[in-house]
């Protein structure tokens, strides 16, 4: 996603942006470790935002077009108190 994309989300959205991050991914990562979770899939190397979906609506999170190969789903035991359901993290891959 380019960070162009994802500011004009953030912003004609109004989406809470205390539950986002950015990580810069690499050979050494640790998901686990970083996150307290394994995601679904390998994570390539790269710069991600991170999206915790229990702070933001999911009518919100729909509206983001993410390329299958940018996005990854790190499942939680949590319980996601704004959509219901379980709690999860997306990390999006950020593009210049």
């Amino acid at each position: 996603m380019k960070a162009k994309e994802l500011l004009k989300w953030v912003i004609n959205n109004d989406v809470n942006t205390e539950a986002m991050g950015t990580v810069e991914v690499d050979e050494d990562f640790d998901c686990k470790e970083y996150f307290g979770y394994e995601p679904a899939k390998a994570v390539p190397e790269g710069e991600y935002l991170y999206i915790y979906t229990d702070d933001v609506y999911d009518v919100d999170l729909e509206k983001i077009e993410v390329p299958e190969e940018d996005f990854v789903c790190i499942l939680t035991d949590g319980v996601d108190k704004r959509n219901g359901g379980v709690a999860m993290i997306y990390l999006i891959k950020l593009e210049d």
